[in-house]
């Protein structure tokens, strides 16, 4: 199975997204660049601070002197995070009481604006954080938050949430006599078009798809394009079963094909009954095992080697994820495997 991935898409979307926003980009490069490949990213995307989930995946970009910011830190990596002069997200008491323990020389702070998952909440959990890190000598450079919903309604009473927090943390620095610029980011589609920060955190818009409605004006390019190659032919006579517990039953006299590429490497056993194309027509997935996958049609020819396409273009990770039931996040992420050849172009 080969993923390609198109370093130019990822890059032209960047463009797009900084036009939109009148921002500069931090790109969320964390699961490994949503399966596109992290590194590879990195040194095609030229920015200024890239965000990575946890302190493990910001090591290797460090080794290649990226700035690093750390969204989600644990107390127990709060020490790589200081040795490898990284800048983590806090959001919790307890990290606050890290960082200062472990000696970080600088932090942002996150705001809960609605999300609930990490974050503090209110201006007054805001002011005590930012007032515990600097007097613990940890520099507060940035605050953030992530945006929960994309309504109208819901942007503005979390952008006032925020601008509310910002405003606490500045006091506590004013307060402590800490004069120094602050700088704001956001993520979450709806935060696109706000006005109240300075840089945008962008995810999974980089790789080409859109999540929320004031991202779908945007012509953005999927940057991921996964094909395969028949194995094997065969034809098969009406009521022939194919795959575990015989999950296919053919209908009529069938063309049936063997595909490289199975739940061992992205394709769900859930997408029995969607659509591949091979040869330029569409064939339906009939079973799917832990290495390959059954096809069939009754009237296209193909012959080992042909190749078969398994996501790109009206077969994107959004189509594929409302077959399965889940999100593109998930659908990408499953493609990224050892086993699988990765071809990068740009």
């Amino acid at each position: 199975m080969k993923v390609e991935i198109s370093l130019d898409a990822i890059k032209r979307n960047a463009e797009r997204l900084t036009l939109a926003c009148k921002k500069p980009l931090i790109p969320m490069v964390k699961a490994d660049a949503y399966g596109h490949g992290a590194l590879a990213v990195v040194r095609a995307l030229p920015a200024s601070c890239y965000g990575v989930a946890t302190e493990e995946e910001g090591i290797p970009l460090r080794m290649l002197e990226k700035q690093v910011l750390v969204t989600a830190p644990s107390l127990s990596g709060m020490g790589a995070v200081r040795r490898y002069d990284m800048i983590p997200l806090i959001g919790e008491a307890d990290l606050v009481k890290a960082a200062v323990a472990c000696g970080i020389k600088r932090c942002h702070i996150k705001v809960n604006s609605g999300m609930n998952r990490l974050g503090f909440r209110g201006e007054r959990e805001c002011y005590q954080a930012a007032k515990m890190l600097l007097k613990g000598g940890v520099a507060v450079e940035g605050i953030a938050t992530h945006y929960a919903r994309d309504s109208d309604t819901s942007v503005k009473e979390q952008n006032a949430a925020f601008d509310k927090a910002v405003l606490a943390v500045k006091k506590a620095a004013a307060d402590m006599g800490k004069v120094q610029p602050i700088f704001t980011h956001v993520t979450g589609s709806g935060a696109l078009y706000a006005q109240n920060y300075d840089r945008l955190r962008v995810g999974l818009a980089l790789y080409g798809y859109h999540s929320g409605y004031y991202t779908a004006g945007l012509p953005l390019e999927q940057a991921m394009r996964v094909t395969s190659q028949v194995i094997k032919v065969k034809s098969i006579a009406k009521g022939t079963r194919l795959g575990y517990s015989g999950i296919y039953r053919a209908k009529k006299r069938m063309k049936a094909y063997t595909v490289l590429g199975g739940y061992g490497d992205g394709i769900s056993r859930s997408e029995v009954g969607r659509s591949v194309i091979a040869a330029g027509r569409r064939l339906t997935i009939a079973a799917v095992c832990m290495d390959t996958f059954e096809m069939v049609s009754p009237d296209v020819d193909l012959s080992v080697g042909d190749r078969v396409i398994i996501l790109s273009g009206a077969l994107g990770a959004d189509s594929i994820a409302s077959y399965r039931g889940t999100i593109p996040y998930e659908v990408l992420l499953g493609y990224n495997v050892p086993r699988a050849e990765r071809i990068y172009d740009g």
